[in-house]
């Protein structure tokens, strides 16, 4: 059994045989001895990652929640320089087409 499963079953005890939660128990309490009560008191509070600002490119905003950073694509870029139609293609396709 697993903690996972060891603590959801501790959550609905009462739709589990004694035994089963009995079980449950001796998991959770083998998990704390292991590595130490405050383990259990971070994991129950869940902290969730943060968004982390990644850049802006064509006028939106990139967030990542493992960090990293966003570029404007390089064949885009080489395609709005390229000239008249260049620079309406690249329009159309940074601004939906519309």
């Amino acid at each position: 059994m697993t903690l996972s499963e060891a603590r959801r079953i501790l959550e609905k005890g009462a739709s589990f045989s004694p035994a089963v939660v009995e079980e449950a128990k001796e998991v959770v309490q083998n998990f704390t001895k292991k590595r130490g009560s405050n383990v259990m008191k971070t994991e129950k509070m869940g902290k969730k990652a943060q968004m982390a600002y990644g850049g802006t490119v064509n006028g939106k905003r990139h967030m990542y929640s493992a960090g990293g950073s966003v570029q404007a694509n390089k064949g885009l870029l080489a395609l709005k320089k390229s000239g008249p139609k260049g620079l309406e293609a690249y329009n159309k396709i940074t601004k939906g087409g519309n």
